[in-house]
Formats: C-alpha cells, sequence, structure tokens
C-alpha cells in the first residue's frame, strides 16, 4: 500500500482571483484520490504584515474547497506572522489538526510544489520531492538563492527538455526527473462537439520579472511575447481573445492591442473562479497563448497547466515552442509555432479540418497528460 501523498502550495490562497492557479494542485489532488491514493492538499498562506487581508484569502479559499467538494483533503496553515523560511511554533490550521497532520506525514511523500513548504514543516515528512513548475528561471535562481534544490530527496520538473544540447540551462550535477503536468479528465470532459467562437487564453501580463545567467537576461513577463505577435489577428479568420490582467490604468498596453486587433477582457470576471475558468475554457474555441520569453530562451520544455486542460476540453491549442514540442507526439490538436507565420499557418490547419483538431487535442490529453498516465509516472520518478 502507498504511502499518504501530500501536494504542498503556497500560491493559491494568496491568490483569491486566480482560478485558473486553483486547478494546478488541484488536479493533482483528484487524480491521486482516483488512483486510490491517500492523497491531500496542503497550503500554506503567510499575512505578509496584512492579517486582516490573510484572514480573508482564508475565508475564500475555503469556500472554495468547500463548493468543489475536496475540503475533507484540503488544510490550509495560515501564519499570521514570520514568513516561509522563519514561520512561528504554531500555525492556525484549517483541516487537519497539527497533530493529525504530523501523524500522517511522518510515513507521507511532499510534493512540494515550486519549494512552497519550507522549513521545519517540510522536516515533517518521511520523504519530500521538490517538484519545480518553472523550468529555466527555476534552475537560474536556484544558483543565486535557496530554492530548496539539495534538501530534498528527489527533483522534478516538467522541464522536459532540460539538460538537452539546445537547452542553455546548467543544471549544476542535480539529476532533475522530468515529468508531464497532469490533467484529471474526469474534471474536464470533452466539450469538442459544441466548439465556441473565440480562440482565448488566460495569462498575466507582467509576473515575475526576470532570471540572469551569464550576462544574458531571461524575460519571465509574457508582455514580450505577446507583443511579438501583435499582428497575428490580422492574419487569421477567427477571434482571438486574451483574458490578461493589464491594469485600468494600462491605456497605452490596451490601445496597441486594440489597434491590431486583439479582444481584451478582465480574467477576474471570467476566470476569478475555478469554476469560471473551467467554463471560460470550455467555452472557448481553442487555445492561442504565447510562452515566457525566458521559457522559448532557455528551451526548458515547459508546458501549460492551462493548454491541457484546452486540450482535454477538446479544444486545439497553438502555443510558443518552448522544447516540449521534441518529446510529444505529433498531433493536429496541438501546433507549435516559432514565428508569426508558423503561428498562422497553424491556425489554418486546425480550421480546415475543426473537428479532427479536436478530436486530437482530446486524445492527446487522453494519452500524455491525463492523470492515470501522467501520476504514476510521477509516483515513480519520485520514489513514493
Amino acid at each position: 500500500m502507498r504511502c499518504p501523498v501530500f501536494i504542498g502550495s503556497a500560491f493559491v490562497a494568496q491568490y483569491p482571483a486566480g482560478g485558473g492557479i486553483f486547478w494546478v494542485p488541484l488536479q493533482y489532488l483528484l487524480g491521486l484520490r482516483a488512483l486510490g491514493i491517500e492523497a491531500y492538499w496542503l497550503e500554506v498562506l503567510w499575512a505578509r504584515g496584512d492579517v486582516a487581508r490573510g484572514r480573508e484569502q482564508v475565508a475564500i479559499f475555503r469556500r472554495q474547497v468547500e463548493t468543489l467538494g475536496v475540503s475533507d483533503w484540503v488544510t490550509l496553515l495560515f501564519y499570521p506572522a514570520g514568513d516561509r523560511d522563519h514561520p512561528p511554533a504554531h500555525a492556525e490550521h484549517h483541516g487537519m489538526s497539527a497533530d493529525d497532520l504530523r501523524a500522517r506525514a511522518r510515513d507521507g511523500l511532499l510534493l512540494n510544489l515550486a519549494n512552497s513548504v519550507g522549513t521545519p514543516l517540510r522536516s515533517d515528512f518521511a520523504r519530500t520531492a521538490l517538484f519545480d513548475v518553472d523550468p529555466g528561471p527555476f534552475q537560474i535562481w536556484a544558483r543565486q538563492h535557496d530554492l530548496g534544490v539539495g534538501v530534498h530527496d528527489v527533483h522534478l520538473t516538467i522541464g522536459r527538455n532540460l539538460g538537452a544540447p539546445d537547452s542553455p540551462v546548467p543544471l549544476g550535477g542535480v539529476p532533475w526527473r522530468k515529468v508531464w503536468p497532469a490533467v484529471h479528465l474526469p474534471a474536464w470532459p470533452d466539450r469538442g462537439a459544441t466548439p465556441g467562437e473565440r480562440w482565448t487564453t488566460v495569462t498575466q501580463w507582467w509576473t515575475t520579472g526576470y532570471a540572469v545567467l551569464d550576462g544574458e537576461t531571461y524575460d519571465c513577463n509574457k508582455r514580450p511575447g505577446f507583443v511579438e505577435a501583435l499582428d497575428l489577428p490580422r492574419r487569421v479568420r477567427v477571434p482571438i481573445e486574451l483574458a490578461a490582467n493589464l491594469h485600468p490604468g494600462e491605456t497605452a498596453d490596451r490601445a496597441l492591442l486594440a489597434r491590431h486587433g486583439w479582444r481584451l477582457i478582465d480574467p477576474a470576471v471570467v476566470a476569478g473562479t475555478p469554476q469560471h475558468f473551467r467554463h471560460y475554457v470550455q467555452t472557448s474555441r481553442g487555445e492561442f497563448s504565447c510562452a515566457k520569453p525566458a521559457y522559448v530562451k532557455a528551451r526548458s520544455g515547459w508546458m501549460s497547466d492551462r493548454t491541457i486542460c484546452y486540450l482535454a476540453s477538446g479544444r486545439p491549442c497553438v502555443v510558443e515552442a518552448t522544447g516540449a514540442e521534441k518529446h510529444l507526439p505529433e498531433s493536429a490538436g496541438l501546433r507549435f509555432f516559432r514565428s508569426l507565420e508558423e503561428a498562422a499557418a497553424a491556425f489554418a490547419a486546425i480550421e480546415a479540418d475543426y473537428a479532427a483538431a479536436s478530436r486530437a487535442a482530446r486524445r492527446l490529453a487522453e494519452e500524455v497528460f491525463s492523470t492515470r498516465v501522467a501520476l504514476p509516472a510521477l509516483l515513480d520518478a519520485a520514489g513514493a
């Protein structure tokens, strides 16, 4: 019988309007449970100097897990003071008691997403796996800061192309074990028979800044990628919509997108909850998205957890190449581009036989990214 598995996260509760982010740990929780594994989601939240706001985030998070019917498997630790590496002795437990959590952790595996769970909490677990979901920038930043590399039993990454000759990111001797992100198909039914009108994506316009390697800058903001693709709406016959969190004051960028034919919508409105995010994805025609320039430059093989939700829904995807394309079977439902011309050609190919592309998208999700396929491989890599 397998040990208990905990999915550790510290990036969901702090972002209440991020309906898509909520699905990242949730896919693993639902998938592991469906495999008959005793699985839990451990969310950690620090007040960061604003206790009242922190308590509001706790309340929103708890309502979401209750609405989704997973509250029995989710524990939120709220720290009114301190930070990840210097937490106070006691946290507020919403879910398992401290004693119950410690007892289960004693024989458990922690899948530590983005090194969310720090010491001393991490030391309660029998085995820990650092799970990198930001490949390329993470390895660069880890050379400069303590990001948990070296203090976990095993290191997992969704960067399928890290270490390849065309990826310049040094791995420092860390034996990264490569896995695919996972989507839980029962939560994402195939909607291919009812295609939407517009191609969409949900994205951050500005994100986590930059990484610097050997004097070279790796830009982690999405904006530059989309600016490179500004002319695309004029080259395709279907509308393209961005659910991007531009600030109301960013009038120049809003005008720039409008002039080039992009639709712009507030992601907090269409994807501000897990349910709204799912509805937005499933009522789209497909996904068009640029990658962070850092992923492209690093050739890390990053694959979006959002894109695989589109694929599972029977929604074809046109996304920027990061090296992941080298490790996937060719599919009419998932097309990668390296230039504006390639992106336009991908749209034309999909629209020429949309039904076939939709079926291929769902089939790729079933064969590669589904939790029933991806999670056994992940657990083996983690040594569970």
